[in-house]
């Protein structure tokens, strides 16, 4: 590499490769961003597609959810710690392990492009009745019953945000679960991060289903993952390079018995 001829060139440089790949990791957000706001040109504020409504609303909805996604974002460090030094012993499942040697997060665009925004999406859904209430438009409603829906929006989502942080950054850092009787490991994210947004996705889905008919339900579907999907693209992005700065000091602070580990 061609050394920068000032300081000050080399700090623009780097910023600059900042920026740039952090524009490309979250390319796919920006995508379904701007796909919303195209749509909401063409079709306008209608009864029918409540979700995509004018443009102010679309950016102070994708702005809402992002920060209460990120919000618990820098109590993740401390809670990671606590989870190593107190979840050290044999447990229901198994004992939770690290690798000999730690490794860092690595980007990977199937993971924080598609497996984890579909994860936050899937637990996201079995609320879907409120989500759904949540961006309606009431001409008639009252206040208070305003201000109760985006309460309740952050009362469910925050517990959301916490658990899937842990747990991806407990799959970044290389911890897996062991079962010691039967010698296989699997990463955490393969029991919590995976199971349980299926599960709760397969029931929020049933839900729309049993409330609409089932072309309405298909596009409310639809409608509530082109909500979500942009939000959780910047959660899993930004929570990954959040991570990745800190994880060796994480890795060092993790109590948890170290072996070598092949995840199959």
């Amino acid at each position: 590499m061609r050394d920068c001829a000032t300081a000050q060139n080399c700090v623009g440089s780097v910023r600059r490769r900042y920026y740039l790949d952090l524009a490309v990791a979250l390319s796919p957000a920006i995508i379904i961003f701007v796909g919303a706001l195209v749509i909401s040109f063409i079709v306008g504020t209608t009864t029918s597609l409540f979700l995509v409504q004018s443009k102010t609303r679309i950016l102070v909805r994708f702005l809402a959810i992002t920060v209460v996604l990120l919000a618990p974002l820098p109590i993740l460090p401390p809670l990671v710690t606590f989870i190593g030094k107190t979840v050290t012993a044999e447990g229901f499942l198994g004992r939770l392990v690290k690798d000999r040697i730690g490794r860092g997060a690595q980007f990977s665009k199937y993971l924080l492009w598609i497996i984890r925004p579909l994860q936050g999406i899937g637990l996201s859904l079995i609320f879907s009745n409120q989500l759904l209430n949540l961006f309606r438009t009431y001409p008639e409603t009252s206040f208070l019953s305003a201000l109760v829906r985006p309460i309740l929006f952050i009362v469910v989502s925050i517990p959301i945000s916490i658990l899937f942080s842990a747990i991806w950054a407990l799959d970044d850092l290389g911890v897996k679960l062991y079962l010691r009787k039967t010698g296989e490991v699997r990463l955490v994210g393969g029991y919590f991060g995976t199971i349980l947004p299926v599960i709760s996705g397969v029931i929020g889905v049933y839900s729309l289903f049993q409330r609409s008919a089932p072309m309405d339900a298909l596009v409310l579907v639809a409608l509530v993952v082109m909500v979500l999907y942009p939000p959780y693209v910047v959660f899993a992005v930004i929570h990954h390079r959040f991570l990745s700065s800190r994880s060796a000091a994480l890795f060092d602070a993790l109590l948890l018995e170290s072996v070598e580990v092949k995840v199959t």
